[in-house]
């Protein structure tokens, strides 16, 4: 099966362009006369994944969104119209929700996602956040400016990027949590998300995380439209979901990332699994020979109890191909058996990781 990469022009290839003294925001389309789209299995194509809402924001979106970190791939070394292809066929296969990031891929996801856009009429919602980068040329682990004007000029960067007026959810990105007065105190970075609010710059603000604690403080603040928090609920760890319940209560969109533990559930499972201790691997042995009858094996198992929580508004897909993003959507079409999610979290009950 081959891939639309633009919907208005056949096989159109879009590739980004950029070195250090381009501007990232800058697309180039260019006709693909040679080469072949990335493949897909044959089989039937999936039904559209079901829609849950956001939270208060009014939006009904998939429950399966489409994440921007490994559209490229785990190396980040295959080529832009594969990110391109991978994003698409996520956007044909029904997926409403994207999200990227401003330091995905050293700030290409952002222009990844903008190319994917082109002349794409279709239903969406994009989101995309700020917390790793103050500018193109800045280094990902340069601690971030949480004032009120570092989160206007990280937005304007990404929005160039993205070449759009403006997203539909912006968030704070902390997998490092600052100290919390630094977002809400005078000056901070929630002054910069309402500002960017006002400026019609997006519509909704978001919070992301995996510090428990740092994240209630900001759900009780009620602050943000949305939530999202990674590696606190899934088949290994499920500490975050009285979380989710507090933040339903505040009308929270709950957020999920890295349904598969970043790779652990999934094709970087050999090399991390040897990092775990060994109380850890006798649980992932557990959950193998729990879940071997479960279709998909263990990897759709992942999505689909990640899904199980009724709070829960999206989970993300970390897909890095077309084929990879289409078995996420066919996963969630089944939903886990409660006898087998109440099994998967007597297996995790009072772990709290630090990794």
């Amino acid at each position: 099966m081959q891939l639309r990469v633009c919907s208005t022009l056949e096989r159109l290839r879009v590739v980004l362009r950029a070195s250090e003294h381009a501007d990232l925001g800058m697309l180039r389309c260019v006709s693909m006369t040679t080469g072949a789209s990335p493949q897909i299995d044959a089989a039937p194509r999936p039904a559209a994944p079901r829609r849950r809402p956001l939270g208060r924001t009014g939006l009904m979106i998939t429950e399966i969104g489409m994440g921007g970190a490994w559209v490229l791939g785990r190396r980040n070394d295959l080529p832009e119209e594969h990110g391109v292809a991978t994003i698409r066929h996520a956007l044909d296969l029904g997926i409403t929700y994207l999200d990227t990031a401003e330091c995905y891929i050293d700030g290409r996801s952002e222009a990844l996602f903008g190319a994917a856009l082109v002349d794409y009429t279709g239903e969406y919602a994009i989101a995309t956040k700020c917390g790793h980068r103050t500018g193109d040329g800045a280094p990902r682990a340069e601690p971030f400016d949480w004032s009120r004007a570092g989160v206007l000029d990280s937005l304007q960067h990404s929005l160039r990027r993205l070449g759009r007026d403006s997203v539909d959810l912006f968030q704070l990105h902390t997998p490092q949590e600052p100290p919390l007065d630094a977002i809400l105190g005078p000056g901070g970075a929630l002054e910069g998300l309402r500002e960017a609010r006002e400026r019609g710059w997006c519509r909704f603000l978001g919070i992301t995380g995996r510090d428990l604690d740092f994240l209630r403080r900001c759900v009780e603040s009620d602050a943000f439209d949305t939530m999202i928090t990674f590696q606190r609920f899934d088949l290994l760890e499920q500490s975050a979901l009285p979380l989710f319940r507090e933040a339903a209560a505040h009308r929270m969109g709950v957020i999920l990332g890295s349904p598969l533990r970043l790779g652990l559930f999934g094709s970087a499972r050999d090399e991390l699994l040897a990092r775990y201790p060994e109380e850890d691997r006798r649980q992932v042995e557990q959950l193998d020979a729990l879940l071997a009858g479960e279709p998909g094996g263990i990897s759709a198992s992942a999505i689909r109890f990640a899904l199980s929580p009724p709070e829960v508004s999206v989970v993300l897909s970390g897909a890095t191909s077309p084929q990879d993003i289409e078995d996420v959507v066919r996963a969630a079409q089944t939903p886990l058996s409660p006898g087998l999610a109440e099994e998967i979290i007597r297996l995790g009950a009072g772990k709290v990781r630090s990794f």
